[in-house]
């Protein structure tokens, strides 16, 4: 699915991203894969409504096939699908198909930056380095922390109940199957470690040379290492890394919005710009009947 979707790249998922999403258990409830003479060329998912499909236009029989088991699979429900800037094929497949383009909803967005060895500005003390052997087990910490949903940055006057008790669902199995994703370089599995040697951020880069873009995913601070300036430090390490390694930009797969608005705020005075990538469509559940 991941070298899959780099051929695809800009009309997809990036295969960094997929590849998390994957080794973390966050694809799809429902997801299928199109094979055709032992080679994958389509895959679908489906979560309630929401339907997400990528296909080679090589194969002309993937994406149609795909569409129709997802559609299918979403039973009575209102149905949603993304389709990516470009990917004329399937906007004509979900057009035929009864799908409508969302009006006055925001695209499907992405952050962007050009890579650069400009390197990160650290405040004193704090060192930028990839993930050691044997520090596995203080890396899931890390994660841990950073994503424990109570102490996240949640905007001013937020109406988020939050359990104090939840945690982060990331385990150690789920870092071990990180690791054995296709793209994953442990150089670029990078961590901040503070003063005292404990580390307090980390980001996971995910550089894909066949298409010279490399995603960032996921990327977390420490709550009492926060506002310090780490994880824009991060961001930098990685378009230096990737500069390093000739690719051309790095991507983070979010975009400003008003729910969650510290982390895209960050990106934004780090140098990453805005980019449209695709657009909603719709299907009334009336339809189906």
């Amino acid at each position: 699915m991941q070298q899959l979707v780099s051929l695809l790249w800009p009309l997809a998922t990036h295969p960094g991203g997929l590849g998390w999403e994957a080794a973390s258990d966050q694809l799809p409830t429902h997801t299928v894969l199109a094979e055709h003479d032992g080679r994958i060329v389509g895959w679908a998912g489906v979560t309630d409504g929401d339907l997400l499909v990528q296909a080679s236009p090589d194969d002309l029989d993937a994406a149609p096939a795909l569409l129709n088991w997802a559609v299918e699979q979403a039973a009575d429900e209102e149905l949603s699908i993304v389709v990516f800037e470009g990917d004329r094929g399937l906007q004509e497949l979900v057009t035929e198909s009864g799908f409508t383009r969302r009006e006055g909803a925001p695209a499907v967005r992405g952050m962007f930056r050009k890579a650069k060895s400009e390197g990160p500005v650290l405040p004193e003390g704090y060192s930028i380095r990839g993930m050691r052997h044997g520090e596995e087990e203080e890396r899931v910490a890390i994660h841990r922390a950073a994503w424990r949903p109570a102490t996240m940055p949640w905007p001013d006057g937020s109406t988020y109940s939050v359990d104090p008790a939840l945690t982060s669902r990331f385990t150690h199995a789920h870092f071990e199957q990180v690791r054995r994703a296709w793209l994953y370089e442990q150089q670029l599995d990078l961590v901040v470690e503070a003063p005292d040697g404990t580390l307090a951020a980390c980001c996971t880069a995910w550089w894909d040379p066949a298409n010279g873009c490399a995603e960032i995913e996921p990327l977390g601070v420490a709550p009492e290492h926060r506002r310090k300036g780490l994880a824009t430090a991060l961001c930098m390490e990685v378009c230096a890394q990737v500069a390093l390694r000739g690719g051309i930009e790095v991507f983070i797969n979010t975009a400003p919005n008003d729910d969650y608005p510290a982390p895209p705020a960050t990106y934004l005075s780090a140098g990453f710009t805005v980019r449209d990538r695709g657009s909603y469509y719709d299907r009334p559940a009336q339809l189906r009947r």
